[in-house]
């Protein structure tokens, strides 16, 4: 008879519990902004994601069901990927134009079917959010398109930022290792 594996990470803090839920929000409402995210997120039901995020200890898994994705402490039954990395490798595969995780020099270690990561890696790749939609039904159409206009600049900006740091916090790790 098949059994269930229950993973059940310990933690003493409410801190992973409160990450898991604003990476899941954050994560569903981007793919909620591009019509075709849900049916792609579809395709990965029934698959198990396990992150574990080094230097933190914490572990999260995701998991794919009615094209949305969820993200908990706990999970059973076997992962099918396991991705681990420190936060700042992981934000780099996040990064489409930036994504050399599959690289053994990357510092990110996937473990069992590589396939789910590349699935993953291209949903966020191929996403198209429509901002004017919702805020022109919030805001009227001229203040919602420029409001969608600022978001797109925004969002560029917080991707030249974060590679920024990305550059400046590995500069710093390699020179405490010298």
């Amino acid at each position: 008879m098949p059994y269930t594996v229950v993973i059940m990470p310990e933690y003493i803090t409410p801190l992973p519990g409160m990450l898991a839920f604003a990476l899941e929000t954050a994560v569903n409402h981007v793919l909620q902004l591009d019509m075709e995210s849900p049916a792609r997120v579809k395709k990965l039901e029934g698959r198990l994601l396990q992150v574990d995020l080094e230097g933190l200890a914490i572990t999260l898994f995701f998991t794919f069901k009615h094209g949305v994705v969820r993200v908990r402490l706990q999970a059973e039954g076997t992962p099918d990927t396991v991705i681990s990395g420190t936060p700042v490798a992981l934000f780099k595969m996040a990064e489409p134009e930036e994504a050399h995780w599959d690289l053994p020099d990357s510092k990110v270690h996937i473990n069992g079917d590589a396939s789910l990561a590349r699935d993953l890696e291209r949903i966020f790749r191929k996403l198209e959010p429509d901002w004017e939609g919702p805020l022109a039904g919030m805001f009227g159409d001229v203040a919602g398109h420029q409001l969608a206009q600022g978001l797109r600049q925004g969002a560029e900006t917080a991707r030249e930022t974060a590679r920024s740091a990305s550059k400046v916090l590995s500069g710093i790790i390699k020179d405490r290792r010298s």
